[in-house]
Parts: C-alpha cells; sequence; structure tokens
C-alpha cells in the first residue's frame, strides 16, 4: 500500500495519494474530518430544515456549499462517499427539495460512520490548539473578509480554524453568537462578531 496505512472500507488510499502525495498531509486532513464531522454534519442537517421550511434560492445555495465542501473532504481522501456528497450538491443547485429531504439524513450518518473509521489512523484528534493571538486574528480577519464576499466556504474554514483554538473564557458569549450568525449566514452579525473580537 502506498502510505502504508490499515486498509479501511470505503476509502481507495491510491486517489487519496494522487491528491495528497504528502503523507504527512494526508494525515493532517484525516485529522481535520475527524475533528470537524460533528460540525460538518450538524451544519448540513440545520441548512436542510432551512431548505424544508424556506425553500428559497439562498437556502439552496447555502445546503449546496456545505454538500460541496464535504464532497471536496470526501473526494480528496478517496472516499466512496464522494459520490452521495455529490449528488446532494446537485440537489441543492438544482432546488431538487425531495433529493435533500429523502437523502440527507442517510448521508449525515454514512458521513459520521466514515469519520469515526478514520480514528483507527489518526486517534480521536479531540484536544484543541493552544490560543495563539495573531492566528485568532488572521482566522477572524479571513472569516470577515469571507463574509463580505459570501465566500461560505472560506467562512466556514476560518471559523472552523478559530474554533478548534483553546481559546479564552471571555470570548465564549461573542463566539456563541458568530456560531449562529455563521451557520444561518447572517452577513451583519458575522460582521458585527468579528469586529467585537478584533
Amino acid at each position: 500500500m502506498i502510505y502504508d496505512l490499515p486498509a479501511i472500507e470505503g476509502i481507495d488510499w491510491e486517489k487519496a495519494h494522487s491528491y495528497l502525495p504528502d503523507k504527512d498531509m494526508l494525515i493532517k486532513v484525516l485529522e481535520e474530518t475527524v475533528r470537524t464531522c460533528v460540525k460538518h454534519t450538524q451544519l448540513l442537517s440545520v441548512l436542510k430544515s432551512t431548505v424544508l421550511t424556506d425553500p428559497s434560492g439562498e437556502s439552496f445555495a447555502a445546503f449546496r456549499i456545505q454538500a460541496h465542501a464535504m464532497k471536496a473532504t470526501l473526494r480528496t481522501l478517496g472516499s466512496e462517499l464522494f459520490e452521495k456528497a455529490f449528488s446532494l450538491e446537485m440537489a441543492g443547485r438544482d432546488g431538487n427539495i425531495d433529493k435533500i429531504r429523502d437523502d440527507t439524513d442517510s448521508f449525515i450518518e454514512d458521513y459520521k460512520r466514515f469519520s469515526e473509521s478514520l480514528k483507527a489512523v489518526v486517534g480521536d484528534c479531540d484536544k484543541g490548539k493552544a490560543y495563539d493571538r495573531e492566528e485568532f486574528i488572521k482566522q477572524i480577519t479571513t472569516l470577515k473578509s469571507a463574509m463580505e464576499t459570501f465566500d461560505v466556504g472560506t467562512l466556514q474554514e476560518a471559523f472552523d480554524e478559530a474554533l478548534r483554538m483553546d481559546l479564552p473564557e471571555e470570548y465564549k458569549e461573542v463566539i456563541t453568537k458568530l456560531e449562529k450568525a455563521v451557520r444561518e449566514l447572517d452577513s451583519d452579525e458575522v460582521i458585527r462578531c468579528c469586529n467585537e473580537l478584533l
């Protein structure tokens, strides 16, 4: 096997190698997938609910962007789940509310099982990074800029990166508000929270 890693059902390590020829980089992506599984699956579930209660162009777009982000990771890792994520992304693009309603929950369960299987390689990955003020400011600035340009992929990525740090207790209240605003793509509130944190 190219990486000398244990066989995991649903992962093609050769495909993963074609996207990530550096083993250290692959391990980082595996760790990131395990670490962010709960956030990504919860966000997709919330966005599904939003589509079902308010089937507007904006809610479909937010769902599509989240499915796309999850699809990109799955493709990079050579996972068979890529196809399911892709079909949900297309459902968001096409406004296919039936597919979103019928297939999202099973995909979420499959994604959770997939993430769990990765622990055979990288463990639990539940330790947060130490708080780094400069890095935190960088991520919050990136997040604010991504919201201003409605770059949802970068927005979520910067938020996940900032949240991974062991943040000071006095940030928690604003971070809770920011998390809700990011989830709902409330640009005014995201920018307000970012300004307060900066």
